[in-house]
């Protein structure tokens, strides 16, 4: 009868404890940012504004915000649109944005294939803002005074 040998399991040095610890603060990490961008993108469906400060139109949002100078607009060309019946403006391809239902932020590719910013929550209200860079669509109820505004800022 002959010898019979059993290999051993040997046990890790160090902290056998490292890994699981690191990958539970890694796991807690990685939640703290899908909160904070979720609670970003659940804010801006609300928050989204436009405004008109020192020479430039001033978007503020979430992700997508921005500051556009008064001279890049194309101020004659500015107008409010229903994308229910201008449909060329309509979103064809949304290349970097958010989507949900009755919201749609970021940036996206229209029918017509031109560039474009969007902050849209009502179809039927749109303001269409024609950039030297892009075009900007922003749901809003009060056009006329919006536009007459960026008139004023541009005589300054």
């Amino acid at each position: 009868m002959g010898t019979i040998f059993f290999q051993t399991i040997t046990q890790p040095k160090g902290n056998v404890y490292a890994f699981p610890v690191s990958m539970i603060i890694f796991m807690f990490i990685v939640m703290l940012l899908v909160t904070w961008l979720m609670a970003g993108i659940i804010s801006s469906t609300k928050n989204t504004s436009i405004s008109i400060k020192d020479g430039e139109v001033v978007i503020n949002s979430f992700i997508y915000g921005r500051k556009i100078p008064i001279e890049n607009i194309m101020v004659n060309e500015v107008k409010p649109i229903n994308l229910n019946v201008d449909k060329e403006f309509n979103v064809s391809i949304r290349t970097n944005g958010i989507g949900m239902s009755n919201f749609l932020s970021g940036w996206a590719q229209l029918n017509n294939g031109s560039k474009a910013l969007v902050f849209l929550t009502d179809r039927d209200n749109v303001l269409f803002v024609p950039t030297k860079d892009f075009i900007l669509l922003f749901s809003m109820v009060n056009h006329n005074e919006f536009i007459q505004q960026i008139k004023n800022a541009m005589k300054i």
